[in-house]
């Protein structure tokens, strides 16, 4: 497997957005061959997200994400960075971050399960193709999530935060 960027969506986009995509990029492809297939995240006109899934020439199959779909998740992750980011200043206790990270896990686990469900059917007509396991689509969900999401420079690292000063 391979993940990547559609190549129009890097023109233009911010130094910290940049970073934040290749990050997920490298965490997603660290532990993959590079083969097919190759998922290609597009981002939707209705701020969902679009998988192409290309198994090998001609074989492309496209996964969509609509925004209805991932709104939920995109809003309480968002919501959960920011609190992250407010409570840099070391206003929370450890317990209050541990509780943020514990949230941010069961969002994550959400959204996991509905980008495998989407997945599940381009994936099963595969012969041999043993699908999307939920580590995987929980970090599948992060690089949506940040090429999706236009989220503010002051937020855009904050999702990989698990405490204070961390």
């Amino acid at each position: 497997m391979k993940f990547r960027i559609a190549d129009g969506l890097w023109d233009g986009v911010r130094p910290e957005r940049e970073r934040e995509w290749q990050h997920a990029l490298m965490d997603l492809n660290a532990e993959h061959d590079g083969h097919a297939p190759v998922f290609t995240i597009h981002r939707r006109e209705d701020g969902g997200a679009a998988i192409v899934l290309a198994f090998s020439e001609g074989d492309e199959r496209v996964a969509e994400l609509s925004f209805d779909l991932l709104r939920d998740p995109f809003r309480d992750y968002r919501e959960i960075i920011a609190r992250l980011a407010r409570a840099d200043g070391g206003t929370l206790g450890m317990r209050d971050w541990e509780s943020l990270d514990y949230a941010k896990k069961l969002v994550h686990d959400e959204a996991a399960a509905r980008i495998r469900k989407a997945l599940r059917p381009h994936l099963a007509a595969v012969e041999g193709h043993l699908g999307i396991d939920l580590k995987l689509a929980r970090r599948l969900f992060t690089l949506v999530f940040l090429v999706a999401c236009d989220i503010p420079a002051e937020l855009v690292t904050r999702h990989r935060r698990h405490g204070p000063g961390v």
